[in-house]
């Protein structure tokens, strides 16, 4: 009897692993069969996902950014307190020194965005309804070259059979380009609603990652205590404080650099009387992160825009832009971030371009701050390596 309930037993596991195996078939050939179903659904509910907590991505960026001046705005006051009042500040008057920081420095945005709205934007919105109001007139001078060409072309008796609807195209492009540019701003002006929700959510979400950044960091900890070993949970924690001082210092040298490249482009066109001079100047500044490709992108607006009016003012635009850039590429850029992430400019040229071979834009970018974390570790080991022999 014991041997029969024993053998029951065996066949009816092994049936259970039938079943089981036979549901994970029936299942893969279900996801097989309809697999692009199934990854648009997981794509629509991921990316729905990813678009509710954008604020929070945001504030959290924001708030990682805006924390070093916090602090120092905060470390200030409580300095002054103490010298007043010959004693520390307590918990309670730290909180208030903190939210008062926060303020200041919202205080200061706002400021700063004021000024930006009253005597930058006017120029370069001005910019922009040149550039829309021109279009017409572009497509007209394209055309005309076009012809220009394709008749020198007859004269010197080139074949050009197989180009007699070259000009059509072009203009039929050039009207699509201009179609998609107002389509394209209409479609952000029906956004508004929408980013001025996630807008007021990010500032909200900022003020409270700035103000109780302690205590989320004390869950984290405790987050970390319960779910990893003591060694690893250490491990990533200096590695993280190691990241966040570099990246921290890259950004801002990066931020600083970029607004060097913009201003100095500004004004360069300025000086020639480029009529898209600060338009192209706050691109070359945004574009200048990417190095080497984002000179380029100044370059060919200043040569693009440019030779509508004139081709020496096209091309001297763009000769100046590269000029400076190289200048800049060379010997700003990696004297301030370098010094930032304590590598030399020579360091600095290297490791971006063993980055760009590699892994393109996104290499060149990443390859400083991650050079910067490697140094890091490098004189760590050989600190440990020189104290472990003497």
């Amino acid at each position: 009897m014991i041997e029969r309930v024993k053998l029951d037993k065996k066949y009816i596991r092994y049936g259970l692993y039938v079943v089981i195996v036979g549901l994970l078939l029936f299942l893969g050939y279900r996801i097989i069969n309809n697999g692009e179903l199934i990854l648009s659904s997981i794509g629509k509910y991921v990316g729905r996902f990813f678009r509710i907590i954008a604020p929070v991505f945001y504030g959290f960026i924001v708030s990682y950014l805006l924390f070093r001046p916090v602090v120092f705005i905060q470390s200030v006051l409580g300095s002054i307190y103490t010298k007043i009042s010959k004693r520390a500040a307590s918990e309670n008057i730290e909180n208030g020194f903190r939210i008062i920081s926060i303020v200041s420095i919202f205080a200061v945005i706002i400021y700063v965005a004021v000024i930006t709205i009253n005597f930058i934007v006017p120029p370069i919105v001005e910019n922009i309804e040149i550039l829309l109001s021109r279009l017409p007139e572009f497509n007209n001078q394209i055309s005309t070259w076009v012809e220009d060409i394709v008749e020198k072309l007859n004269e010197n008796n080139i074949d050009i059979s197989n180009t007699g609807n070259l000009t059509s195209t072009i203009i039929n492009n050039l009207s699509l380009i201009s179609n998609s540019v107002l389509s394209f701003i209409a479609t952000s002006i029906s956004q508004i609603s929408s980013f001025v929700l996630d807008f007021v959510l990010t500032v909200i979400l900022t003020f409270y990652f700035l103000k109780d950044k302690e205590s989320l960091f004390h869950n984290f900890r405790g987050f970390r205590d319960v779910v990893m070993p003591g060694k690893v949970g250490k491990a990533i924690t200096i590695f993280l404080k190691d990241l966040d001082e570099i990246v921290g210092k890259f950004l801002v040298a990066e931020i600083l650099d970029s607004i060097i490249v913009g201003i100095v482009s500004t004004i360069l066109l300025l000086l020639i009387n480029h009529p898209f001079a600060i338009l192209i100047g706050c691109v070359a500044g945004f574009a200048n992160i990417i190095p080497y490709i984002g000179p380029l992108i100044g370059a060919a607006l200043a040569l693009g825009l440019g030779m509508f009016s004139s081709w020496s003012l096209g091309i001297t635009g763009a000769v100046l832009l590269l000029l400076y850039q190289q200048v800049d590429g060379n010997f700003v850029q990696p004297k301030i971030v370098g010094d930032k992430i304590g590598l030399t400019p020579v360091w600095i040229l290297i490791v971006v371009l063993i980055g760009g071979s590699y892994f393109g834009a996104l290499g060149m970018i990443l390859s400083m701050p991650i050079a910067g974390l490697i140094k890091i570790y490098f004189n760590r080991y050989a600190q440990w390596k020189k104290n472990k022999n003497i």
